[in-house]
């Protein structure tokens, strides 16, 4: 039996175990095609979508391929008001807007709402091979209308208690995300502290927890770190910074050029570009806002305040205030086509099995 044959791969109607992460800022219908018309399963993260473009956007990317592809969906709490916050937030952001000489700050806004009847209701009528969730999973009477239609759930989780309850609840995978993953923390039931495990200590403790599928996500970027995870116990693997290098994906100039410089560069987590937890390139408002954690509104509302300041810095060349999500293996990239670089870390994980079987 070749690695990439197993429970995951036969559920979910693909070829390799190989998920393209959804990362709602940069997977793209093309993206999303390219990975799952090669046998992986391609992705889009539709939480950022208006309404009225989910349906549209699904029905382009399936004119492209006709293999299964995820939808992936947030499921965060709505953000509270706290108007004391609020008011040292706006302070503390104002010297940025002086100098970019931008005349208003605008208010806090939610910049996306979580998982709700509307996206269900589209979901039902799309109805997908599958779904994914992050922060957790949607109400249970959600979750019922789902399985009724047998679209395969996953959801993560960045602690063992975390996957114990999106078993309970009705996931039928799980992404173990460990504290390498570039973008945001999928912690939803334990503290962010508590959620920094590494991936290769978290992905056993889980298999052993569960019995679902279990998908490892965080750092992996070739065949080696898929030998690793599937030696662990994985069924399979989920990458996200890996995809990020190619000409598919939805990557400002940027961006792209600050992953070419991350061997250079840190990876560190911080709540200034959205009011959550994330995994990004260091660069000027993440590495001032590190010790300002505690004046950072909730998420989603952080992205109305900083999106006109990254506006600014980006027009003059500059990425202070972009978002650069990255995992901390993001200096293992490598800018090809994601249809090759399936194929290639096909070959890659391959070669390591094959080795040990003849050793």
């Amino acid at each position: 039996m070749r690695w990439f044959d197993n429970v995951l791969t036969k559920n979910l109607n693909i070829k390799y175990p190989i998920i393209q992460a959804p990362m709602a800022s940069a997977a793209s219908l093309e993206l999303a095609a390219a990975v799952s018309n090669a046998g992986g399963l391609g992705s889009l993260g539709l939480s950022y979508h208006k309404l009225g473009d989910i349906l549209p956007d699904y029905e382009a990317v399936l004119s492209m391929t006709n293999h299964s592809i995820n939808l992936n969906f947030m499921t965060h709490k709505n953000p509270r008001k706290n108007d004391i916050q609020a008011k040292k937030y706006m302070n503390e952001i104002k010297k940025y807007y002086e100098e970019y000489k931008i005349s208003e700050i605008p208010s806090l806004a939610n910049t996306t709402e979580p998982f709700n009847s509307k996206h269900l209701d589209i979901l039902l009528k799309m109805n997908p091979k599958v779904v994914s969730f992050h922060f957790g999973l949607p109400e249970s009477n959600y979750i019922k209308s789902i399985k009724n239609q047998n679209i395969y759930i996953i959801s993560s989780a960045t602690t063992i208690k975390e996957a114990k309850i999106l078993e309970d609840s009705g996931a039928d995978a799980i992404i173990a995300q460990g504290f390498e993953a570039g973008g945001h923390r999928g912690t939803f039931a334990s503290s962010y502290k508590e959620g920094e495990i590494g991936l290769f200590s978290l992905l056993p403790q889980i298999v052993d927890a569960t019995s679902v599928p279990i998908i490892a996500a965080g750092g992996i970027a070739n065949g080696k770190g898929i030998a690793a995870a599937f030696m662990l116990g994985a069924k399979g693997v989920q990458l996200g910074t890996a995809f990020l290098s190619c000409p598919e994906a939805s990557v400002s100039p940027l961006w792209k050029n600050a992953l070419s410089e991350s061997s250079e560069k840190e990876t560190r987590i911080t709540k200034a570009f959205t009011g959550r937890p994330a995994r990004g390139i260091v660069n000027r408002l993440l590495d001032e806002m590190e010790n300002k954690t505690d004046i950072i509104p909730d998420f989603p509302t952080v992205g109305s305040v900083i999106k006109p300041l990254a506006n600014a810095a980006s027009s003059k060349g500059r990425d202070d205030f972009l978002s650069l999500w990255a995992g901390q293996s993001a200096s293992m990239n490598r800018n090809i086509p994601a249809k090759k670089l399936v194929k290639l870390l096909v070959e890659e994980t391959s070669s390591i099995f094959k080795y040990f079987r003849n050793s």
